[in-house]
């Protein structure tokens, strides 16, 4: 397969070296967003600038010292949903869950006090021991009360991780501070495959760009940029750093 039917079938624009972007600059043409945001990000790399490079990605690069970079292949622009207000609700779906499985428990435990502390002596240095009877249904309850508890648990620390990483996104993406709770909108995503020559030798990284496009409470649009969400090293040396 060429290398255009090879951008087509997986939505890439064809790729441009650094010496065409200049040459498109001369002729009074601008950058491509994704070419604007890495000369920026390589810019400060080089500098050793690690704030201005913090500003513009979410990821720490992985590789070394960069000598020079082209964009390989430009992906498409897709759009998404913000998600902010939607894991905003299932976390509080999720503690609503937690909190009434914490007050089932409790209540469990306030019923059984007597057998859930001869449970716990039978268990005391054995917590495989089998327990018959009645006393066996109640341990068997206890432990099925115990295993949701940190079901729910769990599920709610992954909705909140989740929700204060799209937060730090949409604040590292807009230009001026703002209330990213009450904004309303949808996001822009592409990926790009970016050489690098790190001492001479060629690397290549898959890199996730996003921009959060967002309207406050008024629908006045909040300013963004295109920001780098996520770069992931494509060839096994440069992994391997």
């Amino acid at each position: 397969m060429n290398a255009t039917a090879r951008d087509a079938r997986f939505g890439f624009r064809t790729a441009f070296p650094a010496l065409a972007i200049v040459a498109a600059f001369g002729a009074g043409c601008s950058s491509p967003p994704e070419e604007t945001l890495l000369s920026q990000f390589f810019r400060a790399l080089a500098a050793d600038d690690r704030v201005s490079a913090a500003g513009l990605s979410m990821a720490g690069f992985p590789g070394g010292a960069v000598e020079s970079w082209e964009i390989l292949e430009s992906g498409v622009v897709t759009e998404g949903p913000y998600r902010v207000p939607e894991l905003r609700q299932e976390e509080t779906d999720a503690e609503a869950a937690r909190d009434e499985q914490f007050k089932i428990f409790y209540d469990f435990r306030q019923g059984n006090q007597d057998a859930l502390g001869r449970i716990l002596d039978r268990r005391d240095g054995n917590p495989d021991v089998a327990i018959g009877g009645r006393l066996g249904e109640i341990a068997a309850e206890w432990d099925a009360h115990a295993a949701d508890r940190r079901r729910l648990v769990s599920s709610l620390s992954e909705v909140q991780m989740a929700l204060e990483e799209e937060r730090r996104r949409a604040q590292r993406s807009l230009l001026r501070e703002a209330p990213v709770d009450y904004l309303t909108g949808n996001i822009s995503e592409q990926e790009v495959l970016v050489r690098t020559v790190e001492e001479g030798a060629p690397r290549e990284y898959r890199l996730a760009l996003i921009r959060y496009n967002l309207q406050n409470q008024h629908g006045a649009e909040v300013p963004a940029r295109w920001i780098i969400a996520a770069i992931e090293p494509t060839t096994e040396d440069a992994a391997s750093r």
